[in-house]
């Protein structure tokens, strides 16, 4: 999923609404949508669940009048393989999507056992042990967390999400009726590590996300903060939800504690994907591996079936090549891991030469990278100057980064001749910013 700066305005508006139906205005009696920030009474159809704020953001406005000017825009927030080179080609996938049994719909709830099979083979050969049992296939990993959400929640409960982090769950949360509460990631000799006064459970608590490695700092979740995670959701019988989509690119000279599949203390559930690990995302195909104690497995198993069976998302074409897809995907990974290691060298010496006090923060795993700005500078005003020198970047708050602490989040995927050329650009507009 691309970031929508429409959407940084959802949990307020979402807040409003819930405020709302607890004085007694339900969308029966007040049904509203949000316009700039601002609620707007009418549409009585409509569920709360997507008073989205409409795109009132100056940087997301000052984009599209440039792409209706027909002006070219270098996009340094681009995290998509594909668009920067990587991939399948059509010849590579027309044979692997081309086999026998894709004419037939043989519907399994899990998801087809030769798929499954194959997840659990890929696991294998990274040291962990698991059975295909506990594999269910999603078409994305979004949709593994809205089923997750399902299984965990009743409208109104809440999940701990860690902050900074890629604004993906609000929307989902929202349309699913679930709050989130944020907890802190902070800085800690050079590591991201959980901020523990922030870490806090309510009454309505029912699980806590972690991200293997984050995104965008790319941070692993340590055995420290695993064994934080673990002992918090003990203490409070919360069940711990790791999404590890980008856990097989792991930055140069670093060591990787690995996947969290085989937990056996408490109920975990590891999201991943196709997307990433085999750098397919428009074959969309995800999962969800179930961890734990056996009886909350077991039960965990049941529920998520009869969940997933009334939906059978996934497609029979994808799911039949998933295997060959995982056996033949690391070349691609490696060639993405060498392009973002060299482009994360040409910023580290961009950084020296500048003159601008600017920073790059450790990047551990992933491909995005945070550059850090001189105090003071304000995000929106560096960024709105980058786009009148054509270079599009994510401001950190779109993240939600310390503002104390501002920054710019680079894509490191791009063609290192036109991140270079990017890097320009936002030289040119700091010295005018």
């Amino acid at each position: 999923m691309q970031i929508n700066p429409r959407t940084r305005g959802l949990r307020t508006c979402w807040d409003i609404v819930r405020g709302l139906n607890r004085r007694g205005l339900t969308s029966t009696r007040f049904s509203s949508t949000c316009s700039g920030g601002k609620l707007r009474v009418g549409w009585a159809m409509f569920s709360s669940r997507l008073s989205f704020a409409d795109d009132s953001n100056a940087l997301s406005k000052a984009r599209e009048r440039r792409r209706t000017a027909g002006l070219p825009t270098l996009d340094l927030a681009d995290a998509n393989p594909a668009t920067a080179g990587f991939g399948w080609s059509v010849l590579e996938l027309g044979t692997l999507l081309r086999r026998d049994g894709i004419q037939r719909q043989d519907p399994d709830a899990r998801g087809l056992t030769v798929a499954r099979t194959a997840i659990a083979d890929y696991y294998l050969a990274r040291g962990t042990r698991l059975t295909p049992d506990r594999i269910f296939l999603s078409a994305s990993t979004s949709e593994g967390y809205s089923w997750l959400f399902k299984l965990l929640c009743n409208p109104g409960d809440e999940i701990l999400v860690p902050e900074p982090a890629y604004p993906l769950l609000e929307v989902i949360a929202a349309l699913e009726g679930v709050t989130l509460r944020p907890y802190r990631l902070v800085q800690l000799a050079g590591e991201w590590v959980i901020d523990l006064a922030s870490l806090t459970a309510s009454r309505q608590t029912r699980a806590i996300v972690c991200i293997n490695p984050s995104n965008p700092t790319g941070a692993f979740v340590s055995r420290r903060d695993r064994d934080i995670l673990r002992n918090f959701a003990l203490k409070n019988s919360l069940a711990v939800l790791c999404d590890e989509v980008f856990l097989d690119y792991p930055a140069e000279g670093v060591s990787s504690p690995g996947t969290w599949v085989g937990e056996t203390q408490v109920a975990l559930y590891v999201l991943s994907g196709l997307s990433k690990v085999a750098v397919a995302p428009q074959l969309k195909v995800g999962w969800i591996i179930v961890s734990g104690p056996t009886d909350t497995v077991q039960e965990s198993c049941r529920r998520l079936e009869h969940i997933a069976d009334a939906f059978l998302s996934v497609n029979t074409p994808a799911q039949l090549a998933l295997p060959d897809l995982l056996r033949r995907a690391e070349p691609i990974r490696a060639a993405i891991r060498t392009r973002v290691s060299e482009n994360q060298q040409i910023l580290k010496d961009w950084v020296v030469s500048s003159g601008h006090a600017c920073t790059v923060l450790p990047r551990p795993a992933g491909w995005m990278a945070i550059l850090g700005l001189p105090p003071g500078v304000s995000e929106e005003r560096l960024l709105l100057n980058a786009l009148d020198e054509g270079v599009w970047a994510h401001p950190g708050y779109f993240y939600g980064l310390s503002s104390n602490s501002p920054s710019v989040i680079l894509s490191l995927l791009p063609k290192s001749s036109e991140f270079s050329e990017g890097l320009s650009g936002l030289d040119r507009a700091l010295r005018r910013t």
